[in-house]
């Protein structure tokens, strides 16, 4: 369905024989729906839960196997692929993968869906969880601040400047406060009492961005099973829980940083081989976006020349450890006069970016786009020498890491000595990847990077690049390396057309692709709403206003609603603008706890009080608010891209380039995946009724407007 010519099934191991469905297997799977049946209060057949046993079964027992499955709501996805997943992983030695979107869905699989699914079936798997590093404490940072804080002074006894002490403290943005200080002490001595397992997402403590930072430990400032703390380390601790796993529940990022790096531990993947995994990709609809991050690369020019200078410390301090004349290839003068020139480079490339583009006075985001991703010629010298100084230096520090860590020396100083290395690579990484995308010549016949600056609050220039498409990322690390792959969401289409999703996927042709009905009563259950709205979205001040009337006129206030918006400032204004007499009933979405905002909501609802919550996306798509908690769902406008974001702009100036329409490619087929999501908030089961009421006359005047009404859920229609 996507580039057939780049990408075929995965192949099996040489002395493994290609997996087929047989009759063994399909009796397996027939016995775990039986007893999941038989096993499970209230349980009811749904044919769509049933076709999508079987595509799963399909995919996953088949060598090089993919499904695709968009499953509405109701449909019971995790069941589904459970039901088929388990007892083929099982009876054929794989490890069953299933990564997803969002934390809430990780802990729902884990903590409660897997746990019961294995209860009514009978079958006996082991269970791990696996997040990212810096979703746990590490205890040697923890540790070592409690230290520095309980003797007064910001390094260790023993560890003086020149082995890295200052260089790490000059990385933070910011000195601790106090109370957070203390709130590391108390987490390390919930830990060592075993009353906390170290997962930072069930902290016993707040913890903010700035001492999350100071107590967790990126891959590669690890020093893995040679840290002095290894036996009390929470992340060693959960790998091996997870290698000796036969399901890992995951997400995407880790389980696409993962394949992309080689994540190895000790000789061992750190989720399973890919010949060895069968994956499950649940919440799908994140997954292109998920790989267009990995790809991108950010460098902020002034913060980096300054962090780039301080380097010296450590390049000193690291020879004086090993005691070499040479680490890699440079003598010590070498190595500090590569940093310096790096340094001077990011401060001179500033004065070359400030002669094409300087931001406007007033402008709330300014940004420097790079046409078709060409950068302009005269930058092109200064690009290709900072590019290969980077990766120098880069090649430098992967080296005095080595040879510090192979160091006999067993002391704080070392240990502290590794970690900065570490963050120092993390570092001058973080330049390279972004020097390669600017050098890197764009494919023939491919979209071409996008490659932009943008000015940041306290006036840095930030360069950035980003793939515009997540096709090549997907190709080469999922359909072409792992065994078997189904991927499910609610929303991955719009409409059911698979063309677009096939497109941003790079889906191969022998994919199998199936849009499942919903199991609701939809056209009587719920009726889609689109007035004649008297002003148009792009009405920046009139807009918000017809909003603010309409809802105060139109919404039920004594029950539950839920209005969402594709900006923070639309969402505020109408807030804003709301009569005060309704003003109590309105719980906005913060930058805050989203708990907390839904748990008044849930309250006032059940005390009979009415509430409305006021969204964006994240509410758009992730919360489950059944009955008469949302019985009205308000869009405001319908969701397309913001035209002006440099990845979209950049994949539609190569689509226009080409003779193609990127608004009927692009925005479109976004604005339904996105539209549809939205309303799925309002039918959670059988039982509850409402209306979706969209405040967008385009839908009405608009070319486009009958193709999206005609590819949303089908809820009775009051339209006009």
């Amino acid at each position: 369905m996507g580039d057939s010519d780049t990408t075929s099934p995965a192949t099996p191991a040489a002395d493994a024989p290609p997996r087929a469905l047989n009759d063994a297997l399909k009796a397996d799977i027939r016995a775990a729906y039986a007893k999941l049946q038989a096993n499970t209060p209230g349980f009811s057949t749904r044919r769509s839960q049933s076709a999508m046993i079987g595509l799963v079964s399909r995919a996953l027992a088949t060598s090089g196997g993919i499904g695709i499955a968009e499953a509405p709501t109701g449909v019971g996805k995790s069941l589904a692929y459970l039901t088929a997943g388990v007892p083929i992983a099982l009876a054929t030695k794989k490890k069953l993968v299933i990564s997803t979107g969002t934390v809430a869905l990780q802990s729902q699989l884990f903590e409660r869906d897997i746990p019961a699914f294995l209860a009514a079936t009978g079958l006996d798997a082991r269970v791990a969880l696996a997040k990212g590093r810096t979703r746990y404490l590490c205890t040697r940072n923890a540790a070592e601040l409690h230290a520095e804080h309980s003797q007064g002074t910001m390094l260790l006894e023993g560890a003086g400047p020149d082995e890295g002490g200052d260089y790490e403290r000059q990385l933070y943005d910011r000195p601790l406060a106090p109370h957070e200080v203390d709130a590391a002490r108390r987490l390390l001595e919930a830990h060592a009492d075993r009353q906390w397992d170290g997962d930072l997402d069930t902290s016993p403590e707040p913890v903010s961005p700035a001492l999350r930072t100071r107590i967790t430990t990126p891959a590669s400032s690890c020093a893995g099973r040679r840290c002095s703390f290894a036996q009390q380390c929470p992340v060693l601790r959960v790998r091996t829980t997870v290698r000796e796993a036969q399901i890992v529940v995951t997400n995407h990022a880790l389980l696409l940083s993962s394949l992309a790096m080689g994540d190895i531990e000790n000789g061992q993947p750190l989720l399973a081989p890919p010949g060895d995994m069968l994956l499950v990709l649940d919440e799908g609809h994140h997954v292109a976006n998920v790989a267009i991050d990995q790809g991108a690369a950010r460098l902020p020019l002034a913060d980096m020349a300054k962090r780039t200078s301080r380097m010296q410390i450590l390049i000193a301090g690291s020879y004086r450890l090993v005691d070499k004349e040479k680490i890699g290839t440079l003598l010590p003068g070498e190595a500090i006069e590569l940093a310096s020139r790096v340094s001077k480079g990011l401060k001179a490339f500033q004065l070359d970016v400030d002669r094409v583009w300087q931001p406007e006075p007033g402008d709330r985001d300014p940004m420097w786009r790079a046409p078709l991703g060409r950068l302009p010629d005269d930058w092109a010298d200064a690009i290709e020498v900072l590019g290969e100084d980077t990766r120098a230096l880069f090649n430098w520090v992967h080296a005095a890491q080595q040879a510090v860590a192979r160091n006999k020396q067993d002391d704080p100083a070392r240990e502290k000595l590794q970690r900065s290395l570490g963050m120092a690579l993390e570092m001058v990484e973080q330049q390279h990847e972004l020097w390669a995308g600017w050098r890197r010549e764009d494919r023939e016949g491919a979209p071409p990077m996008a490659r932009w600056v943008t000015a940041t609050r306290d006036g840095d220039l930030a360069l950035h690049c980003s793939p515009v498409s997540a096709a090549h990322v997907l190709r080469t690390l999922l359909w072409k390396e792992i065994d078997s792959v189904v991927m499910t969401s609610a929303t991955l289409t719009g409409g059911g057309d698979f063309q677009s999703f096939a497109i941003d996927t790079g889906l191969p042709d022998h994919a199998e692709t199936a849009s499942l009905p919903s199991p609701f009563d939809l056209p009587n259950q719920a009726q889609l709403v689109v007035p004649q709205f008297p002003v148009a979205p792009d009405d920046r001040e009139g807009h918000p206003k017809a909003v603010a009337e309409w809802l105060a006129r139109e919404l039920d206030w004594k029950k539950g609603s839920m209005v969402l918006f594709t900006s923070r400032w639309k969402m505020e204004k109408v807030a804003e603008l709301m009569p005060a007499s309704r003003r109590g009933a309105i719980q906005v979405q913060s930058s805050g706890n989203k708990s907390q905002v839904v748990a008044a909501h849930l309250e006032r609802v059940a005390a009979g009080k009415g509430s409305v919550l006021f969204g964006l996306n994240s509410f758009g798509e992730g919360l489950d608010l059944p009955g008469e908690a949302c019985t009205t769902v308000v869009i405001t406008q319908v969701p397309f891209a913001v035209p002006t974001d440099p990845q979209t702009a950049t994949l539609g100036e190569w689509l226009e380039a080409r003779g193609q329409n990127p608004f009927n490619l692009i925005a479109i087929p976004h604005a339904l995946r996105t539209l549809t999501q939205f309303a799925g908030r309002l039918i959670r089961t059988s039982t509850d009724t409402g209306r979706v009421v969209i405040l967008d006359s385009r839908l009405l005047n608009r070319r486009y407007g009958k193709r999206i009404l005609d590819a949303l859920p089908p809820f009775k229609r009051v339209i006009g």
